[in-house]
């Protein structure tokens, strides 16, 4: 579990050509943008996990322990490589 705020971010981008061609290999024309998608995950005692999107005005919780009930065999062997 983490003991404190981790916060990380990613670029936007825009793929001016190519965008179905590198789905077969080929290349594409992508460029980075001014904009950044941020991550924050913080721990809190309340055995709850939150989506907080302000932008968009939306902010949902789930409890941890109905979330490892679901079915995350979809996964596969990324799964693996998580733990």
């Amino acid at each position: 579990m983490l003991s404190e705020v981790l916060l990380v971010s990613a670029p936007g981008k825009v793929i001016l050509h190519g965008e179905h061609a590198v789905v077969h290999g080929k290349v594409a024309l992508a460029v980075a943008l001014n904009l950044r998608t941020f991550l924050r995950l913080q721990p809190h005692s309340t055995g709850k996990v939150g989506l907080n999107l302000p932008n968009i005005g939306i902010k949902q919780a789930w409890d941890v322990a109905s979330l490892q009930l679901l079915d995350t065999s979809f996964l596969g062997g990324l799964r693996r490589t998580w733990n």
